[in-house]
């Protein structure tokens, strides 16, 4: 069990990693200039991947209400928002220092969460 799960997360890291080595490369040597169509791209392939998740039993979608869908609007503007706005700053900045100011909030959160309200970070998430 424990070798599946390595397994998995080094999956993980290798697919976040290629992606943005691609995305990097698509933005930066190829000068693609339409970041509208490549977060369309992004935004189906990751449907795609979450009905198949859906379809492999990975992840439970239930079908919603419309009223159910609409409190969802906001969020999917944020979502198109940070997609334009990482493929802008990742066209721009290295690599590592994109990642680094990517992920810095996710820092924030959990040395919040362990100097200030002393909760017990698991060593998953110290590692993540």
């Amino acid at each position: 069990m424990c070798v599946r799960r390595c397994l998995v997360g080094l999956t993980f890291c290798t697919c976040y990693l290629a992606s943005y080595l691609t995305n990097k490369y698509v933005l930066s040597v190829l000068k693609f200039t339409y970041p509208t169509l490549f977060q369309g791209w992004q935004t189906l392939i990751g449907g795609l991947l979450l009905h198949v998740s859906w379809k492999l039993g990975w992840a439970e979608i239930n079908s919603s209400l419309r009223s159910d869908v609409s409190t969802w609007l906001p969020a999917s503007v944020l979502f198109v928002g940070i997609i334009y706005a990482g493929s802008r700053a990742l066209s721009k900045l290295a690599i590592p220092v994109f990642l680094t100011l990517h992920n810095v909030a996710e820092v924030i959160l959990c040395g919040h969460q362990k100097c200030f309200r002393k909760e017990k970070t698991p060593p998953a998430k110290t590692c993540r």
